[in-house]
């Protein structure tokens, strides 16, 4: 009995948005995510402002959202993409993360903080662990 040709399960890809008002910053974390192939950057922005429009346009699975940035602070951003986009993971990713920030992240809709200093050892295996 034939049952036909061998399907092979592939992983979902995870769709990422950059968010951050530097540009090399968002070109590294990028780059970072490049490496792993169950990760696709699937839009970058330098604002919340941008940051709420690449959401609802490609619906990523999470977004890496800097904490300050001009015309919309990555907190406000994150309220207003929970509310449009209810599904879209938030990593708050900023230089600092004291307790304070860590507590506003999270009431304003964020999964989880990581400092920038820890991005290429922590922030791969964040994503994999907030979507899988």
């Amino acid at each position: 009995m034939n049952s036909g040709p061998a399907t092979q399960v592939v992983p979902m890809t995870k769709r990422i948005l950059v968010v951050d008002d530097n540009l090399l910053l968002r070109r590294q974390v990028r780059t970072l995510l490049a490496t792993d192939q169950s990760i696709e950057v699937c839009a970058e922005a330098a604002d919340g402002v941008e940051a709420i429009q690449k959401a609802v346009e490609c619906v990523p699975d999470l977004a890496v959202m800097d904490l300050v940035m001009p015309r919309m602070n990555g907190l406000d951003a994150t309220r207003a993409i929970k509310r449009l986009v209810p599904t879209v993971h938030i990593l708050i990713f900023a230089l600092d993360v004291p307790p304070q920030i860590e507590q506003e992240s999270k009431q304003a809709g964020a999964d989880a903080v990581l400092p920038k200093a820890q991005a290429g050892a922590q922030l791969s295996k964040l994503i994999h662990s907030l979507l899988d």
